[in-house]
């Protein structure tokens, strides 16, 4: 299972620190679970999900920051890094495109990747330098947290923002246990963090 979520336990006012951690996966043979910081730019919650995902394969829980999306000093930070990085932008192809362009714009539409996935691919093959790399990450992060400011004082939708935080797979998983009376309704508020109207409402009308 994999949730998104900027919040604690869904309180708008206790948002997750991006600086803090980005995600973390927690290992089980019967139900592996990813959690995203959603609070970060689409392109580090995509690298994230990557990563996270690489670390249920040797069945090791982790959590991460991954600051500035740079490399970690741990060998498995790093092999899950190089796997995400592989997945997403595959390193031959990558020095083929390169060789004709290094607009990271231009290659953001053939790989269908943002430009800070492709400048850290560009730092991880020796492309470009550190400092280039941190110049354009700062440039993509101020431009995302702008558009974030803007779209937050224009309000979110709440039942989409919760569908998005519980995960849809979850939720319905949830709701069946619930009509198969396997779960009361009490538990299935508190597991969603959902009130009872609130509750009903996503599963009928969001699910």
């Amino acid at each position: 299972m994999t949730s998104f979520s900027g919040t604690v336990g869904g309180n708008t006012h206790r948002p997750i620190s991006r600086e803090e951690f980005r995600g973390f996966a927690l290992v089980d043979n019967y139900a592996p679970f990813i959690f995203i910081n959603s609070n970060d730019a689409k392109a580090a919650q995509l690298f994230t999900l990557i990563h996270e995902l690489a670390h249920i394969w040797p069945v090791v829980s982790s959590g991460t920051d991954m600051y500035n999306l740079l490399p970690a000093n741990n060998p498995l930070e790093k092999l899950c890094d190089r796997v995400a990085a592989e997945f997403l932008v595959p390193a031959s192809i990558f020095a083929e495109q390169w060789s004709t362009t290094k607009n990271f714009n231009v290659l953001r539409r053939f790989f269908k990747v943002s430009t800070l996935v492709l400048a850290r691919r560009a730092l991880d093959l020796e492309l470009i330098s550190k400092s280039d790399y941190l110049e354009h990450y700062n440039q993509v992060i101020g431009f995302w947290r702008s558009k974030k400011d803007d779209s937050e004082n224009g309000g979110g939708h709440y039942y989409y923002t919760t569908r998005r935080r519980v995960g849809a797979q979850f939720a319905r998983y949830v709701d069946s246990a619930v009509k198969r009376d396997k779960l009361l309704y009490r538990d299935a508020y508190q597991l969603m963090n959902l009130k009872g109207s609130s509750y009903n409402r996503l599963m009928t009308e969001f699910l």
